[in-house]
Formats: structure tokens, C-alpha cells, sequence
């Protein structure tokens, strides 16, 4: 293969840049090209704009985000850890997780300026806007449990950041969890983090997807890595082309805190893990007691 021929073309979902960051990197500056690869990147056909929360997860479908992957449309898409257990489970065409995925997500469960609440155990019975079978809703589950009674932890269904966002901002709720560039626009219009944490995503693909193909987007994966590691301030402005137009005046690139954004090397995923938060989605009810990582999970590329 000469340099920079095309031999392989893949679909990807896009997401949040957040989190498909390093996708695009490698997409934009060459890299995935240097592996002989051409990404396409495949949006759904659009979040939900109900702005009527939603208290119960088994009223929305995890693949609701996630069409085109379910429909074929795409071969890849990244999402959280949590999630994706669910839906290697749901999927009816065998999407299967391949990897732990580059992006540590970070989200926030943030209240307005004038809120009363200070501090985490003040979330009891409060509305808390996530986005349910994604990051914002496991994050807040696992956040609050151990300031709480589980029966005391009240996330609600509002989807796309700005719904919850704006949710936030109207009243509509007592808090809502925020990732990127989201946090960062709730913080400049006064709004104060109660507790935040990190998390791990995984990578899933279609079962026609080859070993050698997907071990090529890893190393192509890897060198985004590196690059945005070495200079994150650069990378800021996708973030920031994420916000709708009418929001993205708002915010500056030098309002993000860096540290919130973490990216590592593609990585297998360890069955002790993947056990571990099995047994968490099962005590939650949100995974059936038969998932398995031998049935949910395809180690053939992350071992290459």
C-alpha cells in the first residue's frame, strides 16, 4: 500500500466531540489516511425534543441515540461503559464491545448560581436532567448512591445537553449532569458544580468489521492520542463547534478547564471490569442476570 492509499472506507457515529475527539483528529490530520482508512461520520437522525422528563429507563430505548449503528449505517460508535453492556445486549444485528475507547468521560451534576443545594447529600428527592443509558445517567447513579438511599436519587429523562441545560437554567429542575462544552457554558452563566466524576467508555462495533481493520484504527487512534495530550488548548474549538450557534458566543476557549479533558490509548477490556459492572447493572435492574462478557464482548482487535 503506498502512502496515504485509501484501501479501507468505515462509518463511524458521531457523537459528542468530547468524546469522539480523537476520531477526528485522526480523520483531520492524516492519520487514519497514513493507515490506508477513510472515515465517514454518520450522525442519528436527531435527539429527542421532548422537553417532558421521563422517570422511568425502561420507557426509553437504549438505542434511541444510536439508529444508525442498529440500522447498519455504521460500523463504530463509542459510548459509555455502562451503556454499552446494555446495548451489546440489546442489539438485535451483534454488536459486540471491542475495546475500552480513548475518551475517560467527565460529567458533572451541577446547580444553578442561586440554588439553596451545597453539596452532594442535599440532592435527596431533587430532579436531577440526565440522558438515560448514556454516562450522565450511570455517572449520577454511582455518584449519589453512597450520600443516599437509593430510593432518594430522582434522575430524570430530558436527553440532549441543552435540554438539560436549559432545564437547568429555567428551573425545570434541581440539577442536571453536564459533560463538555456544557459544563463549561453552565459555569459561565453562574451555575456551581456539587460533585463531578470520571468514567470509562468502550468502543463497539459491528460483527463484519475485521481484525486487521480495526487494529489499524487503533494505532491511528493512538497517535490522535498522543497529540492531543501533548497540546489540549489546541483542541478546545471542536468542543466548542458542538454548541449551537446561538450558544457558542458564550463561551471562550480559554473558559475550559483542561483537566476535565482525558484521553488514553485504546485498551482491551478486562472481564474482572466488565464484572464488576455487570453485577452494578443487575442490582440496578438495568441489564438482565444473564449478560456475559463470553456472549457481549469480542476481544479479537483490542488483542491484536
Amino acid at each position: 500500500m503506498r502512502e496515504g492509499e485509501v484501501t479501507t472506507k468505515i462509518r463511524s457515529e458521531y457523537a459528542q466531540a468530547v468524546f469522539n475527539l480523537p476520531w477526528l483528529v485522526a480523520q483531520d490530520e492524516g492519520l487514519f489516511a497514513r493507515e490506508g482508512i477513510e472515515v465517514e461520520f454518520v450522525r442519528s437522525g436527531g435527539w429527542d425534543k421532548s422537553r417532558a422528563p421521563i422517570s422511568d429507563p425502561l420507557l426509553v430505548d437504549p438505542f434511541w441515540r444510536h439508529k444508525p449503528f442498529e440500522e447498519s449505517a455504521a460500523e463504530f460508535f463509542n459510548a459509555c461503559e455502562w451503556g454499552q453492556i446494555r446495548r451489546s445486549n440489546d442489539s438485535e444485528i451483534g454488536g459486540r464491545i471491542i475495546m475500552l475507547r480513548p475518551a475517560m468521560g467527565n460529567q458533572v451534576i451541577l446547580v444553578r448560581g442561586d440554588s439553596p443545594i451545597t453539596h452532594p447529600q442535599m440532592l435527596r428527592d431533587k430532579r436531577i436532567a440526565v440522558n438515560f443509558h448514556a454516562g450522565s445517567h450511570y455517572l449520577t447513579l454511582q455518584l449519589l448512591e453512597g450520600f443516599m438511599a437509593r430510593s432518594e436519587i430522582k434522575p430524570v429523562h430530558l436527553g440532549e445537553a441543552r435540554l438539560r441545560f436549559e432545564a437547568l437554567m429555567d428551573g425545570g429542575v434541581d440539577a442536571a449532569t453536564l459533560m463538555e462544552p456544557y459544563t463549561t457554558l453552565a459555569e459561565t452563566q453562574g451555575c456551581r458544580p456539587v460533585i463531578e466524576g470520571f468514567y470509562a467508555g468502550s468502543e463497539m462495533s459491528a460483527p463484519n468489521v475485521d481484525p486487521e481493520t480495526g487494529q489499524a484504527i487503533g494505532r491511528a487512534i493512538r497517535a490522535a492520542v498522543d497529540r492531543i495530550s501533548a497540546d489540549k488548548a489546541s483542541y478546545v474549538r471542536y468542543l466548542m463547534d458542538d454548541l449551537p450557534e446561538d450558544l457558542r458566543g458564550l463561551v471562550k476557549p480559554s473558559d475550559f478547564r483542561l483537566s476535565r479533558l482525558n484521553y488514553v490509548y485504546p485498551r482491551p477490556y478486562p472481564v474482572e471490569e466488565f464484572e464488576r459492572t455487570r453485577q452494578w447493572l443487575v442490582s440496578w435492574g438495568l441489564v438482565p442476570e444473564s449478560a456475559c462478557y463470553e456472549d457481549l464482548v469480542d476481544t479479537r482487535i483490542a488483542a491484536g
